[in-house]
This record gives C-alpha cells, sequence and structure tokens, in this order.
C-alpha cells in the first residue's frame, strides 16, 4: 500500500510545475591569481532559479564562466536569464538542441553571486559548467614592481661603471 502510494506521487510529481529557488555556496579553489569552480544543477518540468555564491574571492577580477544544457528525447533546459553581481550576463540563449550561456571576462569585485533562471520542458533535466575569476593585482603589487625594476636598473648601471 505505502510503496504504490510513492509510485503514484512520484509519476505525478513532474505534472505539477513550479518554480525552484535554490542555493548553493561554492568555494573557489586555486589562487593566488586564478580560482575555479565547477557547478551543476537538476530541475523537474516548470520554472527555476539557482543563485550560486562563491567564497574564497573577495578581490578585483575578470570572470570567465560556461554553462550548458544538452537536450535530451526527455527534456530540454532553456536558460532565461543570467546575472553576475546583478548585471546581466548578454551571451545566453539556445543553439539547436544545447542551451549555453557564457560569461566572457566580465570585470567585477566580490564576493561573488550567480544567479541563473530558466525553464524546464519535459520531465527532468539538468545543466553544468565552470566558472573562474582571475585576479587582477592591486596597485601596490605594480608598485612593488616598479621599486624592485628600480633597483635592478640602479644595480646593473653601477656594476657596469665599475
Amino acid at each position: 500500500m505505502k510503496l504504490k502510494s510513492i509510485a503514484v506521487a512520484a509519476a505525478l510529481l513532474p505534472a505539477f510545475g513550479s518554480a525552484f529557488a535554490d542555493d548553493f555556496n561554492v568555494n573557489l579553489i586555486g589562487g593566488p591569481n586564478v580560482y575555479s569552480a565547477g557547478l551543476a544543477a537538476t530541475h523537474l518540468s516548470g520554472d527555476f532559479t539557482d543563485t550560486f555564491t562563491f567564497t574564497g574571492f573577495d578581490g578585483a577580477g575578470t570572470v570567465f564562466a560556461g554553462l550548458i544544457n544538452n537536450a535530451s528525447a526527455f527534456s530540454d533546459l532553456t536558460f532565461t536569464e543570467v546575472t553576475l553581481n546583478g548585471v546581466a550576463v548578454p551571451a545566453y540563449g539556445d543553439v539547436g538542441p544545447l542551451s549555453i550561456a557564457a560569461i566572457l571576462g566580465q570585470a567585477t569585485t566580490g564576493p561573488l553571486t550567480l544567479v541563473v533562471s530558466g525553464t524546464v520542458t519535459g520531465q527532468v533535466a539538468s545543466y553544468g559548467g565552470n566558472f573562474s575569476v582571475t585576479a587582477v593585482p592591486e596597485p601596490a603589487t605594480y608598485g612593488m614592481l616598479a621599486g624592485g625594476l628600480a633597483v635592478l636598473a640602479f644595480a646593473a648601471r653601477r656594476r657596469k661603471q665599475q
């Protein structure tokens, strides 16, 4: 009796489209100059919104990311909006059976929040992708570099004079 009820509930579940709002905390691994993380989500039929909050990076940087879903015979996923720190990502859409979203060198400051919204038609669909941030050096780093080069130039000039 109990197994029959569970089977009926599972069979009816895809019929009830609803909005999903899942939050994910993802740790960016790497550094000190390049941080990266993989991300993925699976959804049943209907609209969804996923919020990925990236930890481990809170400076200035350049973001490169890609999300992809390959449609199957049972379902498809379409991205309807992608934002990074509240700024809309312009590169997303459907290319044949693929749904893609790409962030190609967007300058930002941390902490980082990626919001992905879309629609699943059919039974169940998933997407995955990679997210990476290349850190922008602080102005003090450039000052130390210039100072180091000046010391090397002074030492080379002094050596040449001897």
